[in-house]
């Protein structure tokens, strides 16, 4: 009897600490679909080659559809999210086919009361905007987001000295890339520094340093990140800025620039506003695959459906003082126009 006893506590026990753990876990789901339509009318129906997503013209697409499992306590966390869409498609295109459809995968462990080590792939801390479009006041992605990663592999630390300051350090496999790129056995180092002065104000500056070239020839890359956020009531206003320098093969240095300027303003409960200017300048074709200027507008009209699904529309224009947007006749133009449509679902 008594052996039959201990055996029920220790069962038990057994079971209350599976719920315990199941408790930590979090399971969610995002799905983005979209249609947009290109004034242009490109021929192989793909917008700028700058645009990594919603990019496909003139057909209804998925942007991205996403799987997470999180687990979270308070020693330990991790994370893991498989994806596909055309932001997978065209964000990953040069990964592995395995690696095309990972989104995040990490884990996480807690070193002191205030300092946390993560390593896996994690979403990148430069920038303001999100895969997900619903955390980003705008439709679309900027310029900026677009041209810049949207992850990293690698190890953080993140130290939270208080609630108004963050500070990461990085170590990454380069500048967004899940598998090192062949031939370049150099790591890239970043920082980041978040100082929230109030609840509605957060400003940041982040950076990333590293060889972009495989070996034994360095082309050194050092790129940095400033913007802003201020939120009060029903108005949202952001500003951002990268400037980046790169060696050449010439042991000269090029530079690229980028500027944004957002706002929204709710309309009651479910509406909201949006618009953004913008400006992006990459000459030499350090990021981009062609050296390129130009300025980008854009206005979006939101509707909240139940807090659980967003329906979105936006009007997007470029202008460049080059004819550097194709035609379906053959020929080009210095400006570019679409229209966008979205639906977001998540759980």
């Amino acid at each position: 009897m008594k052996r039959a006893v201990i055996f029920l506590f220790f069962l038990i026990g057994k079971l209350s600490a599976q719920e315990d753990i199941e408790k930590n876990f979090i399971f969610s789901g995002y799905l983005e679909a979209y249609y947009s339509y290109d004034f242009n009318r490109p021929e192989d129906n793909l917008r700028p080659d700058f645009l990594y997503n919603f990019n496909r013209h003139n057909e209804f697409s998925i942007n991205l559809a996403l799987l997470k499992a999180t687990y979270q306590s308070d020693m330990i966390r991790g994370n893991l999210a498989l994806m596909a869409g055309t932001y997978a498609q065209y964000n990953l295109a040069n990964e592995p086919k395995w690696a095309q459809y990972l989104n995040e995968a990490s884990l996480g462990i807690k070193l002191h009361e205030k300092l946390w080590f993560d390593v896996g792939v994690m979403p990148s801390y430069i920038g303001f905007e999100s895969w997900y479009g619903r955390d980003c006041i705008n439709l679309t992605r900027s310029l900026l987001a677009e041209n810049s990663p949207y992850f990293f592999t690698g190890g953080k630390f993140t130290f939270n000295p208080n609630p108004k300051w963050e500070i990461q350090l990085w170590l990454t496999n380069g500048w967004q890339n899940i598998v090192r790129e062949e031939g370049n056995k150099s790591l890239g180092i970043g920082s980041a520094i978040k100082f929230m002065p109030s609840e509605n104000f957060t400003i940041n500056y982040s950076n990333y340093f590293g060889n972009e070239n495989p070996d034994p020839i360095r082309l050194n890359r050092f790129f940095n990140n400033f913007y802003s956020i201020y939120e009060k009531g029903q108005w949202t206003a952001i500003a951002g800025a990268d400037f980046g320098i790169q060696q050449t093969l010439s042991d000269g240095i090029d530079s690229w620039v980028g500027l944004i300027a957002s706002l929204k303003r709710g309309l009651g409960d479910n509406f909201s506003v949006a618009g953004r200017a913008e400006y992006y300048a990459d000459p030499n074709a350090i990021i981009l695959n062609n050296g390129i200027k130009v300025s980008g507008f854009s206005a979006n009209l939101d509707y909240n459906i139940k807090k659980m699904a967003l329906l979105r529309v936006e009007a997007r224009k470029f202008i460049s003082p080059d004819e550097i947007f194709s035609l379906p006749d053959a020929g080009f133009s210095q400006g570019n126009f679409a229209l966008t449509g979205s639906l977001a679902v998540w759980f």
